[in-house]
């Protein structure tokens, strides 16, 4: 079976949530493409450069919220977001709670 391959983004300078995560979904098998962005056209740009199934964001902010928003549904893009506190699937976004790296797999699998 080929690996799942995401789009990691790191949306804050040293982002030790976002690295630690990176980790945690390669050792589940997934392929990481990870890069750091400022807009929602740098994270779409790769995206489409990487061919992704997924992209991905540690929203710890309204401003994360935002950028995700942006971008679900863009060109086919796919947007999962893991956080802290309870927070419906809204918006097209998938949410995680922080530590539910299987389950990211798992429903990155079940995309296609």
């Amino acid at each position: 079976m080929t690996p799942i391959r995401v789009l990691l983004v790191e949306l804050e300078p040293d982002d030790l949530a976002t690295r630690t995560l990176a980790r945690a979904l390669r050792d589940e098998g997934a392929e990481v493409v990870y890069t750091s962005a400022h807009t929602a056209a740098e994270v779409a740009a790769t995206a489409a450069q990487e061919d992704v199934r997924a992209v991905g964001f540690v929203v710890r902010s309204d401003e994360h919220r935002r950028m995700c928003a942006e971008l679900a549904g863009q060109d086919g893009i796919v947007v999962f977001a893991t956080v802290e506190e309870d927070t419906p699937e809204t918006g097209g976004i998938a949410v995680f709670r922080d530590g539910s790296v299987a389950a990211i797999v798992a429903w990155a699998e079940k995309l296609g």
